[in-house]
């Protein structure tokens, strides 16, 4: 929904902008016939995007038109369930499984405009779980996650990264059996290794998602459960680094949480002395100011499902099966007390992260009770430099946010919240731009990250409430440049696992301005304040200052999905006059008091307004000033 004020901040040169803001529109929806469905990837060639389908063994292919529409074309047969896929130039990459999970798994290739294979299949690392071409087209990686079997715990390949020479179609391995020696060095740093069954450092690692910076050089894998990032030398299919990436502590201010889904309380947020771990899924880099950071989903991640590695317990059982420092007979001097521990109004729904890592590092004493317990994840997204010093971490923002908008889970409350498990970045109209995914509020943030330690949030997008056929569990994003798709517009395609659902949404950029217009313009001259903030109420607030009492005033509201091309601000007499030229949308008309009033301006009831522009006019300027409640402001007249 983007702003038309083209001809206002053209011919007057007092318009100033205040923030970069960023709108969306949804194009369309579609969900595959078993309603299953994960990773998408769009081409840019063939203005296809293709989403694996595990239900089926298949890759889904859907057209876009150039207004947006997506129709199911195809489904291309694999040799076995596919994790993730990517495309390059026409030519689509998909990661597939073995023929168990434990077994080496493979890349196929296909044409993207035929869905025909396009040579041969390259052998690659256990369960590869997500894959990417190199900037450069020369390579895919894929992160080898190589988890152990679900009914014995005990079938364990090693994780890797493989690098597929995409023209010679062979491919080298990225191995952490080299560091295996460095396994209690790395523990010791914080590296969430475990000592069960007797696995090695290799066997334990699991390599989630893979980002690789713009030089094609270097690339970055998170090791989720092992709650860190290695470092890729490309070109020589070598780990560089095992980076730690240490803990939230959710004891500090901005790092509430709320605890518990058993508290009679949405959004119940509140400090407790308990360390989150990050365990990011998805990772993503871009640059800013010649600086590459790398920016993480905190998902977190227990592996409860498999068969003797169970590490998470209920905090209200866990003094039941661990000795507690707050068993201690002078509990004062620990972090809980039993009652907190075991109300599940407080912390006893909180599920509570009990490896055997996670137990020795928590004996802090080294008293052999457990004195710190951890959680999964941490609710945020997190800026990172390439080296792992934080940046940024988003706190407690992203719960707070859901709450606020609506979207609230509190079922989720007591295990790892919205879950942010996708993190995407791209550039709107010279707008930097992080879109992080939220699993179980099944919706899309979007930050303006100009300054890496600021972020801000420009925009929220409600998968599942637009998508028009049910879209839960959002879990493949991808952003495709302006130049990329037949529609010339920066677009986001969200696959969401819980349907099925492939979406497709038009993004754009506006700018809040506000116009200062000077003396000596014909009556009627109008003020324009624009804005493509978010409206979570009915009304805004428009405060008139500096007003002339017996000057009546009159608001015009532009804009209820994109503002149409014909509703434009045309100037007229003197330099810096515009006037309104299409019909009004919507329109309010008060009285001016003396010196500051303010009024409550109803916005058209349209559920989806993000974008749109107020006209304010006057019919006396004597330096009179509004603002709207967004934070805007104008004056018109000196």
């Amino acid at each position: 929904m983007v702003i038309r004020i083209t001809a206002v901040a053209v011919a007057f040169a007092a318009t100033a902008s205040l923030t970069a803001q960023i709108s969306h529109t949804h194009l369309s929806s579609i969900q595959s016939a078993n309603q299953r469905g994960e990773i998408s990837a769009f081409d840019a060639s063939s203005a296809r995007v293709f989403v694996t389908n595990a239900g089926n063994n298949t890759l889904d292919v859907y057209s876009a038109s150039a207004t947006g529409g997506l129709s199911w074309v195809q489904a291309i047969a694999l040799s076995g369930a596919p994790n993730s896929v990517a495309a390059r130039n026409g030519l689509i990459a998909v990661a597939v499984e073995g023929a168990t999970g434990q077994a080496p798994g493979a890349v196929q290739f296909f044409d993207a405009a035929t869905g025909a294979p396009n040579g041969p299949t390259v052998t690659v690392g256990a369960m590869p779980d997500m894959l990417t071409f190199s900037p450069n087209g020369q390579k895919v990686l894929t992160a080898n996650e190589g988890e152990a079997d679900l009914a014995t715990g005990l079938i364990n390949p090693e994780g890797s990264i493989s690098i597929v020479d995409v023209a010679a179609r062979t491919a080298m391995t990225a191995s952490f059996v080299p560091w295996n020696g460095q396994k209690a060095a790395l523990q010791a740093q914080g590296v969430r290794i475990s000592n069960r069954n007797g696995v090695t450092l290799a066997q334990d690692l699991e390599p989630e998602y893979v980002t690789i910076e713009a030089t094609s050089t270097t690339a970055w894998v998170t090791l989720q459960e092992a709650n860190a990032i290695a470092e890729i030398d490309i070109a020589t299919a070598t780990v560089t680094q095992i980076r730690p990436l240490g803990f939230k502590d959710h004891n500090l201010p901005g790092n509430e949480l709320d605890a518990s889904d058993q508290d009679s309380s949405n959004g119940n947020f509140q400090n407790f002395p308990i360390l989150g771990i990050y365990m990011p899924d998805a990772i993503t880099s871009f640059t800013i100011g010649g600086v590459t950071y790398l920016a993480t989903a905190n998902e977190g991640d227990s592996r409860s499902d498999f068969a003797g590695w169970n590490d998470q317990t209920r905090c209200a059982s866990v003094d039941n099966n661990f000795v507690l420092d707050a068993e201690d007979p002078t509990p004062e001097t620990g972090l809980y007390t039993l009652a907190q521990l075991n109300t599940n109004s407080v912390l006893g729904r909180l599920n509570m992260a009990t490896g055997d890592y996670d137990l020795a590092r928590g004996d802090t004493d080294g008293d052999l009770d457990v004195d710190q317990l951890y959680v999964f994840g941490a609710r945020s997204f997190t800026i990172w430099t390439t080296s792992g010093v934080k940046v940024f971490d988003s706190g407690s923002a992203i719960e707070r946010e859901m709450l606020a908008r609506g979207l609230w889970v509190e079922s989720r409350s007591d295990d790892k919240g919205p879950e942010p498990e996708s993190v995407t970045f791209g550039i709107v109209n010279g707008v930097p731009l992080l879109f992080v995914g939220l699993e179980r509020t099944n919706s899309v943030m979007a930050y303006d990250v100009s300054n890496p330690s600021a972020p801000v949030l420009v925009d929220v997008i409600n998968v599942n409430g637009q998508s028009g056929v049910g879209a839960t569990l959002p879990e493949g994003l991808q952003f495709v440049a302006a130049g990329d798709n037949p529609l010339g517009r920066p677009l986001l395609t969200v696959t969401s696992e819980g349907n099925g659902t492939l979406s497709l949404f038009a993004l754009d950029s506006g700018t809040a301005v506000a116009t200062t217009f000077g003396a000596g313009c014909p009556a009627v001259q109008p003020l324009t304040l624009a804005s493509n903030l978010p409206q979570l109420a009915s009304t805004w607030t428009l405060s008139a200052t500096n007003a002339n009492p017996a000057a009546p005033f009159c608001t015009f509201w532009f804009g209820t999905n994109a503002l149409p091309a014909s509703i434009e601000l045309t100037a007229i007499a003197a330099a810096g006059c515009f006037a309104h030229i299409a019909p009004n949308l919507g329109a309010f008309v008060a009285p001016i008091g003396a010196g500051a009033s303010s009024y409550p301006v109803t916005v058209p009831a349209v559920p989806a307004l993000l974008a749109l522009t107020l006209v304010a006019q006057a019919t006396t300027y004597d330096g009179i000033a509004f603002a709207s409640s967004n934070g805007l402001a104008a004056v018109v007249g000196n």
